[in-house]
């Protein structure tokens, strides 16, 4: 067949035309330039062809094969909690930090499903009390200010197949992040599952494995409070864990000794193993509530933070006010609730729960949004807005008071205005005790003044030059203010209990919450002296204060 002949005349060509677009072209071109004819090679082309593909699907099922039969396996998504111990664990492992492909980010895990409480980054900690005590505040500063202008980088495998060792056994870790087009974008970056894997059959080791990393990222919280917060962001309403605090000694918080006592007795008697096997036998919800009620400022929080601490539990705060809450989140969020925990819900007066309920009308009893007028019609009166406003009153009843209520929990709420609550959320078995907080008194004011000026485990000593205050203070002592060398010897130190005496004859009883007494003694917080003699100073300030607050009020009525 002559060269020039068109090559889409051969049936064979037309074929591999239609198969390869381009093929004739290619084949005019070498046949014409290089003398070589391609139809030549066409069966070894498709024979190398058949062979890769082949290949390529032999090597699937035999790897599918050997992973079925002789590997063992498990997988953690990224929206359970395990993804957050693996992924601590993996960051740290001395194997796995020396891979060469890495994701690199300032947090282990982006978005919500991962939170990393070692903010500080240990900025603080590793400098040394001596370093502070021989420099200045600006040689201090400047060194953390330094730290805190780049964040801290951490490393992670990046998507793909790594292996390490683990108690002398070959272990590979895979991380394989969703790409569905399906997925929207937020949901693509947070749909990744790990999968670690290892020879054999037996899952004994990845099972150890997951608990020791369990155990590692436990053991870096310590003993410290974990506090979580319910929120609902993109459509998902989950407890995000937003940090980790020293628990707080119940002693600081400024309440009479026995209803502390009689309040942390009564949820130690709650937890105890006895005290859910008599409620089973019962027939009785195991469940707790309690009322924090005083104005604002008195240790209601306080009371609840220090508790957790004393009991080891983690605090879970929800804010009943949001209106990105509704019904079914909050009961969602209940659900997840572990069995020992505290769940604290603030200022419950401002979240909707203050409306009365008609008496003797089983009704009107169970719908919260009726708004009797004077004529008792019923109707909401003009300007009320007909729209859904968050979580109704029947709605937190069902939560924590209802058939489908989980059980185990301690539930505390707080309130400045107890008067304003419904009766229904009061009753036995939704509130079991209630605790009054009241004006400091003056034993509280001595106990606070002296917690405050005293040496406490962990506190960095004064010097000379003072990191903080503007003037050089004198330096305490083991929570004594120590001899000016210029005294004469004969004058004898100054006795924290005694100025702590003098304190409180000056502060009147019962007129002043804890914080307002708090927040102008960390004005002077290294000077106990000072405090003492600038109190009558500050009494008058404040009731200047109040007055103009009083009168405020009355103008606005």
């Amino acid at each position: 067949m002559n060269s020039t002949t068109p090559l889409l005349a051969n049936p064979e060509t037309a074929i591999l035309e239609g198969l390869i677009p381009g093929y004739a072209f290619i084949s005019r071109f070498l046949l014409s330039y290089l003398q070589i004819d391609l139809s030549l090679y066409i069966p070894y082309i498709i024979s190398v062809t058949c062979l890769y593909f082949g290949s390529q699907y032999l090597s699937r099922y035999v790897h599918h094969l050997f992973s079925d039969y002789f590997m063992s396996s498990a997988e953690v998504r990224i929206h359970d909690e395990v993804y957050t111990y693996l992924m601590f664990w993996v960051s740290r492992h001395k194997t796995m930090q020396n891979t060469i492909h890495l994701y690199a980010s300032t947090r282990l895990v982006s978005g919500r499903y991962y939170y990393d409480s070692d903010d500080s980054d240990g900025s603080e900690e590793d400098i040394d009390e001596e370093e502070i005590a021989r420099g200045t505040f600006d040689d201090w500063w400047s060194k953390i200010i330094a730290r805190d202008r780049t964040k801290r980088l951490r490393f992670t495998p990046s998507s793909g197949v790594h292996y390490f060792w683990y108690k002398s056994r070959l272990v590979f870790f895979q991380r394989v992040r969703d790409e569905s087009p399906k997925s929207s974008l937020y949901m693509r970056d947070h749909s990744e599952r790990l999968i670690i894997s290892c020879f054999g059959r037996d899952t004994t080791l990845l099972k150890q494995l997951l608990a020791d990393a369990q155990a590692a990222y436990v053991a870096r919280d310590r003993n410290n409070t974990i506090i979580y917060r319910g929120q609902k962001t993109n459509g998902n309403t989950d407890w995000i864990r937003c940090m980790t605090r020293a628990p707080r000694a119940l002693s600081t918080v400024v309440l009479e000794q026995t209803q502390k006592d009689a309040f942390v007795s009564d949820i130690k008697e709650y937890l105890h193993p006895r005290t859910r096997r008599w409620y089973s036998n019962r027939g009785i919800p195991y469940r707790r509530g309690y009322l924090l009620h005083g104005p604002p400022g008195t240790g209601k929080t306080s009371l609840s933070f220090a508790a957790a601490g004393v009991l080891g539990v983690p605090l879970y705060l929800l804010n009943l006010s949001s209106k990105k809450l509704d019904e079914d989140d909050l009961l969602g969020l209940f659900h997840e609730l572990p069995r020992r925990c505290i769940v604290l819900l603030e200022d419950v007066d401002c979240a909707g729960m203050t409306q009365k309920r008609a008496a003797n009308d089983p009704d009107t009893q169970k719908d919260t949004n009726i708004f009797p007028d004077a004529n008792g019609s019923g109707e909401k009166p003009a300007g009320v807005s007909t729209e859904k406003q968050g979580i109704s009153l029947s709605g937190l009843l069902n939560v924590i008071d209802g058939v489908a209520a989980t059980e185990g929990r301690i539930l505390i709420m707080t309130t400045n205005h107890p008067e304003k609550l419904d009766a229904a959320l009061l009753r036995p078995g939704r509130v079991d005790m209630s605790i009054g907080f009241g004006y400091a008194q003056s034993h509280d004011v001595e106990e606070l003044f002296a917690s405050i000026y005293s040496m406490l485990e962990g506190d960095l000593r004064s010097t000379e030059t003072q990191v903080i205050c503007e003037k050089p203070k004198v330096p305490l002592v083991n929570g004594v203010q120590a001899v000016d060398e210029t005294q004469s010897l004969s004058t004898p130190p100054v006795d924290n209990a005694k100025l702590a005496q003098r304190f409180a004859a000056l502060v009147p009883s019962g007129e002043f919450t804890a914080a307002e007494i708090q927040g102008y003694l960390l004005n002077h917080k290294a000077d106990p002296q000072g405090a003492l003699e600038g109190v009558e100073q500050w009494l008058k300030s404040t009731q200047k204060v109040r007055e103009k607050r009083l009168e405020a009020l009355n103008l606005g009525k």
